[in-house]
């Protein structure tokens, strides 16, 4: 596990560059996000999960998109709950044996969901933990249709300070194909109807997690240009 005083250092740099001073906790989560996917990929359970949405993207694809929030994932075979679950434990201990770092399954989600599994995860990193530790949500969809076939991709250290995340693992994950369809099927006929919605919502959920962000006008407008000139929406 790295010291906490790389995350601080971290977070300076990032102002530094030109960016804004992100909390060391935002960085953190990052961090044991990442060594949650190693530990994945050392695992059974790797086989039955393919790895999707926005952190996808950035432990995945691009290291400098927006800073980890939760995890998502698709089923990749039948798999009950129960299995799933007790999955989980051979990625607790391989984690804490490889980088000191803890998880343990905290709670599952309150409201239930029709196709997939909700439940919050506790991890306790570099950074001093609150009592209980801090969570993270994980939601794995029980039943999708793909579009393109579920790739090996590697898991990303992304930056000099997360110096012991190895370079070497792959985890199953959604081709940069299926993660576009899938973000803009969210948008499609709804993008409009929700302008106010997003605009309230732009600076309290993305300053945390963006180094640089953008202006929330500027990416509206040149969003509904591209669907516009796709043909999904004519608005």
């Amino acid at each position: 596990m790295i010291p906490s005083r790389n995350l601080s250092l971290f977070s300076n740099r990032l102002a530094k560059d030109g960016g804004r001073r992100l909390p060391e906790a935002v960085l953190e989560r990052d961090y044991c996000l990442a060594w949650f996917l190693v530990a994945l990929s050392r695992t059974p359970l790797r086989e039955r999960l393919a790895f999707k949405g926005g952190t996808s993207i950035k432990r995945c694809y691009f290291h400098d998109y927006r800073f980890s929030e939760d995890l998502d994932f698709t089923l990749a075979e039948e798999t009950t709950y129960e299995t799933i679950r007790q999955e989980l434990d051979p990625v607790f201990a391989e984690v804490r044996r490889a980088s000191g770092i803890t998880f343990r399954f905290a709670r599952e989600d309150r409201q239930s969901h029709a196709n997939s599994h909700t439940f919050y995860l506790a991890y306790e990193g570099p950074l001093p933990a609150p009592a209980g530790g801090r969570e993270v949500k994980v939601d794995v969809t029980i039943r999708e249709r793909f579009a393109f076939p579920i790739e090996d991709r590697a898991v990303l250290r992304g930056y000099e300070e997360y110096a012991d995340l190895p370079e070497d693992a792959k985890v199953r994950a959604y081709a940069m194909g299926e993660i576009a369809a899938e973000k803009i099927a969210e948008v499609r006929g709804e993008f409009q109807a929700k302008e106010a919605r997003y605009k309230k919502l732009w600076d309290p959920r993305l300053s945390g997690q963006m180094v640089v962000l953008p202006e929330f006008a500027e990416v509206y407008r040149s969003v509904r240009r591209a669907l516009r000139q796709a043909g999904i929406t004519a608005n």
